[in-house]
């Protein structure tokens, strides 16, 4: 109940307008055909380990994710590529977004890998990263037709985005997101999201800062960081 009311009164404190007045960056071939192989390398060893890929949410159908982060996948198979993106990441937010995420050493929430059908789209255009100070995405194979990456502008119009194989988006975690129903093809994106919290090793999009998930289940005392308050005024 606590860590509840605490959790709303930091979204109470959150400017969103503000996220929304800055803009999504895009580094054209951040990564190579070899760093995009190492990627669905862990891709192969995390089902491997915790099965096949589960769906996103019952609203979006033919949507699945994995959690490449999941028992510090990522930080023992890739610590170098996972160190690449998190300063990219940080990098962006000190020259864009007013430097948050390296002033208060935000690391990896979460590292997903999302395969996204025919039929799949991400349509609610308000749609934010709860929680999260800066996400970046990759991407790895664009779809054939539709799947495109949009950005709610704070002029009320969506802006499509160019997001090709191998580019990088970097784009405050509150700032509205959407991706367009995929019409033919496969897409599949990476997605990175930086918190004020711990590196993360949960099979799951953590929401707790501070602390192990699995004994915060049991009951254990809950440590909330107040990664929310970045976007405050």
């Amino acid at each position: 109940m606590a860590l509840r009311a605490a959790r709303a009164r930091a979204r109470q404190a959150v400017d969103r307008g503000a996220a929304q007045r800055l803009p999504a960056i895009r580094i054209p071939n951040f990564c190579s055909e070899d760093d995009l192989a190492t990627i669905d390398a862990l891709g192969l060893e995390h089902a491997r380990r915790h099965g096949p890929p589960v769906a996103a949410s019952p609203t979006r159908p033919n949507w699945t994710t994995q959690y490449l982060n999941a028992d510090g996948l990522a930080r023992e198979r890739a610590p170098e590529l996972l160190d690449r993106l998190v300063d990219l990441a940080k990098d962006v937010d000190a020259e864009h977004f007013g430097g948050r995420a390296r002033a208060s050493d935000a690391r990896a929430r979460c590292v997903e890998l999302h395969r996204c059908g025919e039929g799949s789209s991400l349509a609610d255009p308000m749609h934010f990263d709860s929680g999260s100070i800066v996400t970046l995405d990759v991407m790895l194979d664009e779809a054939d037709a539709g799947g495109v990456f949009e950005t709610l502008e704070a002029d009320g119009g969506l802006k499509p985005h160019v997001f090709e194989r191998g580019d990088a988006i970097v784009f405050p975690s509150y700032k509205y997101h959407s991706v367009s129903q995929i019409e033919a093809g496969l897409r599949r994106v990476l997605v990175m999201e930086l918190w004020q919290g711990d590196e993360k090793r949960a099979n799951f999009r953590s929401s707790v800062a501070r602390g192990d998930d699995d004994e915060l289940k049991l009951g254990v005392k809950e440590a909330e960081a107040p990664h929310e308050a970045a976007w405050r005024n």
